[in-house]
């Protein structure tokens, strides 16, 4: 039997939080499966899972005050369709209140039987009563109103409230639940960025170029999926935010220099670089997972990119001999929180912890420390995180800078909007000042 869109939805909600599943990738395997891709029910499936992931914390927040019991110890298959009910009923009005009670109840029935009525009670209640729930109060609980209201975890909004204080912080979380722009980057290696646009324009796309990156592309509205159109396939884009795309160039490095890149992931920044070398030169990326390793060796195929060798290792271990002191420019983009790209994963906000980023800190340290074995004198190591975080940021620096004096920090070049440059020479960029993801960059000179 077929089932409905917003069970689907509910099954996805479910994988996220059982598996420690990441959103996307679910839903563009379902949207294969059910040849949704493009439609408005596969966009109206991608808009329920985020829109219930970027405001799980306002509607539970909303359950608990319509929920007798303990909210935590509720089936979680049962917490989800009431969470996508709510949010169907608070944030869009694409159905009726009383069809979108009939589906929770329907869902629920083919999930968990027993729990139909009291599902219905809840959503009957909050129809009557919903309107009426206060929310903890700004000026007296600023860090419990924005956790509920912004829906985000009180842990990380104390902390933030910390460094930017309660209005920033206010602005920065409702920065996090608004819809990321498709934001994306032209490979120069075989197309110039007025080129794409044409070809963009001409499909019926509608790109602007970015503020800040001089490779990036934004398309505010779509004809189709871009990842099936002829132009990604043909490997003259890649979808990459713009403050990843700022990393490379707050690297900028020289012509047919040697680059390590040692967390290199599926390789979004490595490519960039091989771009910006001209595929000149030589760049050796490492992660720790194979799976990455393949992502990135099927990319550098599409791209067109041939001066990439490929090295499965863990810096976090150690770094291998023959890679010591070999290379003029090494990039360290480490394993973090995540914090600074919650708009485009916001599942991370309800699974990353406290002792989470005590891990992460403690894995930084020694994976920038390994691979600063890599630099040449003479070279740079650049560190990077995608954390709003300074334990991960510029005290993972300060402490590296005090155990090895032969490193000192240096301002970027002006390859970098000095907008984005703080005092101590330090990159930083905003999703609530600068419209896209939290990222942390220092430049180290051996």
């Amino acid at each position: 039997m077929k089932i409905s869109v917003r069970h689907q939805a509910v099954d996805i909600l479910n994988k996220v939080s059982t598996c420690q599943d990441f959103a996307s990738p679910l839903i563009d395997d379902c949207l294969d499966k059910n040849a949704l891709s493009g439609t408005p029910d596969g966009r109206l499936l991608t808009h329920l899972v985020y829109g219930v992931l970027r405001f799980r914390g306002h509607l539970d927040w909303i359950l608990t005050k319509f929920y007798r019991g303990d909210l935590d110890k509720m089936d979680e298959g049962v917490k989800n369709v009431l969470r996508l009910s709510l949010y169907q009923l608070k944030f869009s009005d694409r159905l009726p209140a009383f069809a979108v009670v009939n589906e929770a109840v329907k869902i629920t029935k083919i999930l968990k039987p027993d729990k139909s009525a009291l599902v219905n009670a809840i959503l009957r209640n909050y129809l009557r009563r919903g309107q009426k729930i206060p929310f903890p109060s700004l000026e007296i609980n600023p860090a419990e109103y924005i956790a509920a209201f912004h829906s985000h975890p009180f842990w990380l909004v104390k902390r933030w409230i910390k460094i930017f204080g309660p209005e920033e912080t206010k602005s920065l979380c409702s920065a996090n639940n608004e819809l990321p722009t498709l934001t994306l980057r032209v490979n120069t290696l075989k197309i110039s960025s007025n080129e794409i646009k044409q070809k963009l324009t001409s499909a019926e796309f509608a790109p602007e170029e970015t503020k800040y990156s001089p490779d990036g592309i934004i398309l505010n509205t779509s004809a189709s999926p871009l990842q099936k159109t002829d132009f990604f396939e043909s490997g003259f884009l890649r979808v990459q935010d713009e403050a990843a795309q700022l990393i490379s160039y707050l690297i900028k490095p020289n012509s047919n220099e040697s680059i390590l890149d040692a967390c290199a992931g599926s390789g979004g920044k490595t490519t960039h670089l091989a771009a910006i070398l001209k595929n000149k030169g030589k760049i050796v990326a490492i992660d720790r997972n194979p799976g990455k390793i393949a992502e990135l060796k099927l990319e550098t195929e599409r791209l067109g990119i041939n001066i990439i060798e490929t090295q499965t290792g863990d810096l976090s271990v150690c770094l291998h001999d023959s890679l010591k002191e070999k290379f003029g420019y090494v990039l360290v983009d480490a394993p973090c929180s995540g914090t600074g790209t919650l708009r485009r994963n916001p599942e991370i906000k309800w699974r990353t912890t406290e002792k989470d980023l005590r891990n992460f800190t403690a894995a930084q340290k020694i994976i920038l420390q390994n691979a600063s074995a890599a630099v040449k004198k003479g070279g740079y190591l650049i560190y990077c995180t995608c954390s709003l975080l300074p334990e991960e940021n510029e005290n993972i620096v300060d402490d590296f800078l005090k155990h090895n004096p032969d490193f000192s920090l240096c301002r970027p070049t002006d390859s970098i909007n000095r907008q984005l440059i703080d005092s101590r020479g330090f990159f930083h960029t905003y999703p609530h000042k600068h419209n896209m993801d939290g990222f942390f960059g220092a430049i180290l000179k051996y």
